[in-house]
């Protein structure tokens, strides 16, 4: 059982991380350069809802249904997400998926929390709730987070191309991803960097 909750969890993962890449590959095809300006919409503050419908992403996503977590959202109140970032999520979109999970986002631009089972516990960072991002090269300037997994066809002049990246630590070596991980951080990473897979040494049981 063990065993099935892990593959199911990666299975889910790396569809979920194919799905929003394709979003973005076709909204940038029909849209030209406007995926670029997800990251400027949601720092000013816009609405994800409406960021994510005018750089044509939403579109591309099988949606089912689109609400806000609220203070008295019995999801929100059994939320645990990495770095206590419940605070930051907290009347924000949150857009179900037809295959039962969903993800929502942060104020910071273009941070997406991605839940495998939806509304189904834990809840919890690293258990059924990991981070990704729509990223653009070099945001976190010399950290290291610019050496990136996954580039797409998005090239904006210079270095910057937009890509969405499962959540990767600033360190270097799989010893210091899976510390990290152990507090609810890069465990997108750490799965996605083993192939996709949940190997033995994964900090949380499933």
């Amino acid at each position: 059982m063990a065993n099935h909750r892990k593959a199911e969890t990666a299975s889910r993962l790396k569809k979920f991380y194919s799905t929003m890449s394709n979003a973005i590959k076709l909204a940038e095809l029909e849209e030209g350069r406007q995926t670029y300006e997800m990251d400027e919409l949601l720092g000013r503050g816009e609405d994800a809802v409406e960021a994510f419908n005018s750089t044509g992403i939403l579109k591309h996503l099988s949606i089912s249904k689109i609400d806000y977590l609220t203070a008295d959202n019995n999801y929100f109140k059994d939320l645990e997400l990495y770095g206590d970032e419940e605070q930051f999520v907290l009347n924000k979109p949150i857009f179900y998926l037809n295959d039962g999970s969903l993800f929502f986002v942060d104020d910071y631009p273009s941070w997406i929390v991605y839940d495998v089972n939806g509304e189904k516990g834990p809840n919890k960072s690293g258990r059924d709730i990991f981070d990704f991002h729509i990223l653009i090269d070099n945001d976190f300037g010399s950290t290291g987070m610019e050496d990136k997994v996954g580039h797409f066809n998005t090239y904006l002049g210079g270095d910057q191309i937009l890509s969405i990246v499962a959540f990767k630590s600033v360190y270097k070596t799989r010893s210091d991803i899976i510390e990290q991980c152990k507090n609810g951080g890069a465990c997108a990473y750490l799965i996605q960097s083993d192939g996709w897979e949940i190997k033995d040494d994964y900090p949380f049981r499933l």
